[in-house]
């Protein structure tokens, strides 16, 4: 099921949950009382945060380009590469960004826009077993019937090891199955960008970032009013200008624990 930008009829975040279900609580959160002023904090787990928001921005992202195209009325398919290493290759952060560009040149001489979504996982097995880094990506391609993606081994757009390239039926549901799996964030080499996105269209990225942002600031205003967080602190619509503070305060860094910022 898709949500329809073209009726902007934004609905409330509890609709939005349904279609991208996240869990009660953040699987890096724990409440704990404290027993002298009673007042309720939470110890935050960075690591599963961030692969918390990996999946979510991921799943968000590949149902707004189906959305986006849908409402183009453009007829698709979806190519889904793999990427991995070889053995004793040396993970850069920019070979993502060198090969997504070598992507959106061919796009370019297509004359298509280049639509995707990458999520990075780690091969927790293979870290086990050889140690390093084991970092592999995964790029789903959104491209209009007729084209085919070419090999990324035989174009030379990925040499650092192996890719293998195949259609996505269902392509949603194709790239949160390893958005889910991501691994342990604190495997990852420092600096990897874990997730990327790129091609939407403005409104859908204006609802992406709506979704990314917390519960309590989705439920302040809707997509259309842009919300982000403020210089100095906050939040801010950048439609109207509303400034709001945030709900929490940050009591500690190590480790993470907030609190109600009115407490």
């Amino acid at each position: 099921m898709t949500i329809s930008l073209a009726q902007i009829d934004f609905k409330s975040p509890e609709y939005y949950d349904s279609q991208c279900p996240a869990p009660a609580l953040d699987p890096g959160l724990v409440i704990s009382l404290t027993s002298d002023t009673q007042q309720t904090q939470f110890t935050l787990d960075p690591r599963k945060i961030r692969l918390n928001r990996l999946t979510r921005s991921v799943m968000t992202s590949a149902r707004l380009h189906v959305e986006d195209m849908e409402e183009e009325k453009i007829r698709f398919r979806s190519w889904f590469v793999t990427m991995t290493y070889r053995p004793g290759v040396a993970w850069k952060p920019l070979h993502i960004t060198e090969t997504l560009k070598c992507v959106r040149s061919w796009c370019d001489r297509q004359g298509v826009k280049f639509r995707y979504v990458w999520v990075a996982e780690i091969q927790e097995k293979r870290k086990v077993r050889e140690g390093g880094h084991c970092v592999h990506y995964h790029l789903m391609v959104f491209l209009p019937v007729g084209l085919q993606l070419p090999k990324f081994d035989k174009r030379g757009w990925w040499g650092h090891g192996f890719t293998q390239t195949v259609l996505a039926r269902n392509p949603v549901g194709y790239i949160a199955k390893y958005a889910s799996k991501g691994g342990d964030a604190g495997y990852f080499p420092k600096g990897c960008r874990l997730h990327g996105c790129g091609g939407l269209v403005q409104k859908s990225r204006w609802f992406r970032t709506w979704w990314m942002c917390p519960r309590y600031v989705r439920e302040w205003w809707q997509p259309l009013e842009r919300p982000s967080r403020a210089v100095g602190g906050g939040w801010i619509s950048k439609l109207t200008g509303d400034w709001r503070a945030s709900k929490y305060k940050i009591l500690t860094f190590n480790p993470l624990v907030i609190c109600l910022a009115g407490l």
